[in-house]
């Protein structure tokens, strides 16, 4: 791999240099969409966010860890306290507006 590398006018340290920062690249943009797709966050949110990390390359993987994930657990957070993080709540409502879509609103109390 050096061979072609020094075939082409490129020397070996910076052959070494190019090597170790597309590991890096790789490896920063592995981290960045596992754990992008661990984190629990709106899909429309998850799809910025990979756009971002995939065609931005280092500098959008980098972004994304020191940005975005602060981003998302603060989402995560004001939705929780807003109650719409609970589940419970949320199934209900779900459930409820689903059930009047298919047989009309429900007007027994």
């Amino acid at each position: 791999m050096f061979h072609w590398f020094s075939a082409h006018g490129i020397s070996t340290p910076l052959a070494v240099a190019i090597i170790a920062l597309g590991v890096i690249q790789l490896t920063l943009q592995i981290w960045s969409i596992v754990d992008l797709i661990r984190r629990p966050a709106p899909t429309q949110r998850k799809v910025v966010f990979a756009l971002v990390i995939v065609l931005i390359g280092l500098v959008g993987a980098i972004a994304y860890l020191a940005v975005g994930r602060s981003m998302l657990d603060e989402e995560a957070r004001s939705a929780s306290a807003d109650g719409a993080g609970d589940g419970v709540r949320g199934n209900d409502d779900a459930r409820r507006h689903a059930l009047d879509q298919l047989y009309g609103p429900d007007d027994r109390k």
